[in-house]
């Protein structure tokens, strides 16, 4: 079996924690708890007819102008940044927050997630597609489970690049 880590990063309140908790448990709470440092689990998926353990690290949100410690990088083999679609400090300045996740991680693609989902209208999410200046890989919800399941799985198939 084949040992990934792979890095969840985006702004504090995102739902990075919740994206994860229900991937690996298929749990989800409205209760928030800020994650201090970086938490890691562990989910084995199957890919390309073998199994791959992810290592997920969860790493600390910032308010978007704070770094993450470089250390936290080292060894991703791919990496998640993920906004919130209801909050737009969160991917205001998205391409320079993914510029110093490249930067930081030696990483050349990095999966971009938009969650929340539930708390958006269709309206407003094709305002809010036109506003972001990156190519967004799924649109999530964690709270409704959609598309957790597949952008773990885009992850997945990220580190093995």
């Amino acid at each position: 079996m084949i040992s990934k880590k792979v890095l969840l990063v985006g702004n504090f309140g995102v739902g990075k924690t919740s994206l994860i908790r229900r991937f690996v448990h298929n749990e989800f709470s409205e209760d928030y708890i800020s994650t201090i440092g970086v938490r890691v689990s562990t989910k084995v998926i199957q890919t390309n007819k073998e199994s791959l353990k992810l290592l997920i690290w969860d790493v600390a949100g910032t308010n978007g102008d704070q770094t993450v410690p470089k250390a936290y990088f080292l060894g991703a083999s791919a990496a998640m940044f993920v906004f919130d679609l209801s909050r737009e400090e969160t991917y205001i300045n998205i391409v320079k927050q993914i510029d110093m996740v490249k930067e930081l991680s030696g990483l050349k693609n990095i999966v971009v997630i938009g969650n929340k989902r539930d708390l958006m209208t269709a309206d407003k999410l094709h305002i809010l597609l036109e506003k972001v200046d990156v190519t967004i890989d799924f649109i999530t919800s964690a709270k409704e489970n959609e598309n957790v399941e597949d952008a773990f799985k885009l992850l997945g198939q990220q580190s093995l690049k």
